[in-house]
């Protein structure tokens, strides 16, 4: 997320993050690690000019 971003659309559900599936990845721990980030630690970026709405 640090390095390509991340996209926040409000889907009626709680947190989900999807991705490509990658085998260098700890799932378990990926989850694991992932559960406890709120949302508050993300900080939100303006794209003027760069996205239209």
């Amino acid at each position: 997320m640090k390095t390509f971003g991340m996209l926040v659309a409000d889907n009626g559900s709680n947190w989900y993050i999807s991705g490509a599936p990658d085998a260098r990845w700890n799932n378990d721990k990926l989850v694991s690690e992932l559960g406890s980030v709120k949302g508050s630690s993300f900080e939100v970026i303006r794209m003027d000019g760069l996205v239209t709405p």
